[in-house]
């Protein structure tokens, strides 16, 4: 079982609360918004220097931020200058209007990044809204990650999860259901080109209903399965529902011990 905390870069409160967490050993995973960092910030070092007990990955954002790659005026993710906002990205990405190629060009940028800040390349990659699975935005990741030698793919996560446990566990099933969906998409693609992913997914919630988010957690706990599972976290200490997420991990008991980093059985 694997634990990542989203949204590092989003803002201080949200850096300190993943460092926290981090330092606790209750995390095993942190994505970072690399796009919203314009230099590497006494945070980031922070969390650089647990790379030994967590893996560090690229949290892409294609939505309502300035964007990294220079493009034409016509982009097909942005609207003057500014990318589109997460319902027109997913409504124009449906119907096909999301061009690969603008979003390979952009995610590269991102990439490359995140190299920079970090001096090391992104352990895994996924995105901030679930963007990746997106269509035009998914097969601009995978021509992204067909340049890099196949032992340096980072890997990828997705939201694919069965039916059968979304309804069992009953945690925003209908919500987690239409994720679900899209990620089972992309999991196909990534399984074909042999880039490795998780096996599971939890984490998405009722965000409205912050104050139930302890029994949530333990409900996506007892439906763990074996392998690369992965749950999901926004934690933070400034927005009731991010400061929720965060006091319930940090007192949570978590099944043996402590979360697992990425075992790579899967690559190729």
């Amino acid at each position: 079982m694997m634990i990542c905390a989203d949204d590092f870069g989003l803002a201080p409160d949200v850096d300190e609360a993943i460092l926290q967490l981090a330092a606790a050993r209750k995390l095993s995973a942190v994505s970072v918004m690399a796009a919203l960092l314009a230099e590497p910030t006494p945070a980031l070092q922070r969390l650089l220097e647990l790379r030994g007990q967590v893996e560090i990955g690229l949290h892409l954002v294609l939505t309502e931020e300035a964007r990294l790659a220079p493009s034409e005026h016509l982009d097909s993710l942005h609207r003057n200058g500014r990318f589109l906002t997460f319902g027109q990205l997913l409504a124009r990405s449906l119907a096909g209007g999301v061009r690969p190629a603008d979003a390979q060009r952009e995610i590269a940028a991102q990439y490359a990044w995140f190299e920079g800040l970090t001096e090391s390349a992104p352990a895994f990659v996924d995105g901030h809204l679930h963007v990746q699975q997106l269509p035009g935005v998914r097969r601009g990741l995978l021509e992204c990650l067909a340049g890099l030698p196949a032992d340096e793919h980072p890997w990828v996560r997705t939201a694919a999860e069965p039916m059968a446990t979304i309804s069992r566990r009953g945690v925003a099933p209908l919500k987690c259901w239409a994720i679900a969906r899209l990620g089972e998409q992309l999991r196909e693609r990534l399984q074909a080109r042999g880039i490795p992913t998780n096996d599971g997914f939890a984490g998405v919630c009722d965000y409205g209903d912050w104050r139930r988010y302890p029994d949530a957690l333990q409900r996506m706990l007892a439906h763990v399965r074996p392998g690369n599972y992965l749950i999901m976290t926004h934690p933070g200490q400034r927005e009731d529902w991010r400061r929720a997420e965060f006091e319930a991990l940090l007192a949570a008991t978590l099944p043996a011990g402590e979360p697992q980093r990425f075992a790579r059985r899967q690559a190729a």
